[in-house]
């Protein structure tokens, strides 16, 4: 079998973070007296991001961006201590480790993303771990990615991003490289017809890989 290499986005893909994410948005909008629905929040994330949804309530109401992005970074990282991994998300790492695939991260998090790696066990999977903190604009565009492809090595055509968005999908089409969407029963997510692959379950994973071998 070919050596493969799986760039991993991390909220909602590698952990179950929107447990902490959603209420964490939810405080703060209504902190800004802008109050929405769990739901709603949900779906929105997933669609965009939490940077989207709040921007556009900023724009729309007249409240300041910065302090809300600012207030839900403190509300966010107060949960980190309660995300735990994606079903089977560490038996998936651990059957392409053991195939001879290699593994990496591209999320938006920054510092608490190693954190949230470490405390669940899923840290030494990974290659390289790219964060907000490297600088690289953020998806849909392939920055990122490319960077990793060129310092690594990786062929298009044997490289996936693996992701729980339509971002996640356009970030991997941009990069000309495959993708492989998460849409496990709890999103309101939705296939977007240009995945590569579409898996419910983690588990899933390593079984196409060993089909398309």
């Amino acid at each position: 079998m070919k050596q493969l290499a799986f760039i991993w986005d991390m909220d909602g893909t590698l952990v179950d973070s929107y447990p902490a994410i959603v209420p964490a948005a939810g405080e703060t909008l209504a902190a800004f007296g802008a109050e929405l629905g769990a739901e709603e929040i949900h779906r929105e994330v997933i669609a965009t991001s939490v940077g989207a949804l709040l921007e556009r309530v900023a724009r729309e109401r007249g409240l300041d961006e910065g302090a809300m992005k600012a207030d839900f970074a403190l509300r966010n990282d107060s949960r980190i201590g309660a995300i735990r991994p994606m079903p089977h998300a560490k038996d998936c790492l651990e059957a392409l480790r053991r195939a001879g695939h290699r593994n990496f991260v591209y999320t938006h998090r920054g510092a608490s993303c190693e954190v949230i790696l470490r405390q669940n066990g899923l840290e030494d999977y990974f290659t390289e771990i790219v964060t907000a903190l490297s600088g690289f604009p953020r998806k849909p565009e392939p920055d990122a990615i490319l960077y990793l492809m060129e310092k690594y090595g990786l062929a298009r055509e044997a490289c996936f991003y693996v992701g729980d968005r339509s971002l996640d999908i356009e970030a991997a089409e941009r990069a000309g490289i495959g993708s492989i969407l998460l849409l496990d029963p709890n999103s309101p997510g939705a296939a977007t017809g240009r995945e590569s692959f579409l898996v419910r379950d983690l588990a899933e994973l390593p079984i196409i890989v060993n089909s398309e071998k």
